[in-house]
């Protein structure tokens, strides 16, 4: 137990340490702003693409592994949705509250997997990166704009956000590199590698930074449905599915990581975007960022 705290504890005293820079130091939004672009579109993806080049997939149960975090987030998705609609929520509250159930925090996810399994578990984040990345953006762009259908939106509009969205790109051209063997070209893999380092400390500071802590008043029972969605749901169907299809201890742990992790940032500008219900987004990140403080230890705790 002294050794998971040890482990687990700088990752979020980083991001306490971003909300209290937010609050004394620097307090400007549009600062948090174009760091929160820096990491989206520079030093996330040098990341991904450096450790998808070099993955040895044969080395992975890959197929179980995509199967297992997937329908886990269809489980999560499929449940807030008819809770959702039970409750009488309105559309608009209702996809944030898919958003919150499904979605997950990239940043938090990989630094914890890579802190407690070092280079392994680097590979094993951006395998399940890879997957739950490409494939909650479509279900997540659909799914919203099937719901809210804002102007000009589409198949189309979807299409294109997906072919520029920065970490599937990155991860595609990683694949081909490594299909290519070029995984290791010295200068481009140093370099990538050197960007990518600073991406956990940059992206934690900026999930502190957007902590917004406030009542949560009439916005209870989304809040509930989502959570519950995101911190049971989906992490008993990949717990389950993880032991059917026996997949290794490493494997285990590493979806369920990814499966409790809060939802990501990324839902709020998206919400913002297509007509959602963007305070409560903001409040469904924070209220899972505070909770996963104390959920990720427990589940890796029970779970070794």
């Amino acid at each position: 137990m002294i050794d998971l705290i040890f482990l687990i504890a700088p990752i979020f005293m980083i991001i306490l340490l971003g909300k209290l820079v937010k609050q004394h130091l620097v307090t400007e939004d549009t600062v948090w702003q174009h760091i929160n672009k820096l990491a989206y579109w520079v030093l996330f993806p040098c990341l991904l693409f450096n450790k998808t080049s070099v993955i040895n997939f044969e080395n992975f149960a890959f197929g179980p592994l995509s199967i297992t975090v997937i329908s886990g987030f269809l489980m999560a998705v499929l449940f807030s949705f008819i809770a959702g609609k039970m409750a009488r929520i309105s559309v608009p509250s209702l996809t944030s509250v898919i958003q919150g159930g499904g979605r997950h925090n990239a940043f938090i996810a990989l630094a914890i997997v890579t802190q407690i399994f070092g280079e392994e578990g680097a590979m094993i984040a951006a395998i399940i990166i890879a997957v739950l990345v490409t494939f909650t953006n479509l279900v997540v762009n659909i799914t919203l704009t099937m719901m809210l259908s804002p102007k000009g939106s589409g198949v189309g509009s979807i299409l294109r956000d997906l072919k520029r969205n920065p970490f599937i790109l990155a991860i595609l051209v990683g694949a081909v590199f490594n299909i290519l063997g070029l995984g290791n070209l010295p200068i481009l893999h140093a370099f990538t590698l050197s960007v990518g380092e600073t991406t956990l400390t940059t992206a934690l500071l900026c999930v502190g930074a957007g902590l917004q802590i406030r009542s949560i008043g009439e916005n209870t029972l989304p809040c509930v449905i989502a959570t519950v969605a995101k911190m049971i749901v989906f992490p008993v169907t990949v717990f389950l599915l993880a032991r059917y299809l026996e997949l290794p201890h490493i494997l285990t742990v590493s979806a369920m990581v990814f499966a409790m992790s809060p939802a990501g940032a990324a839902s709020y500008p998206l919400a913002k975007q297509m007509g959602g219900d963007a305070p409560l987004m903001a409040t469904l990140i924070s209220i899972q960022t505070l909770l996963s403080v104390f959920t990720l230890p427990l589940i890796i705790l029970l779970l070794n």
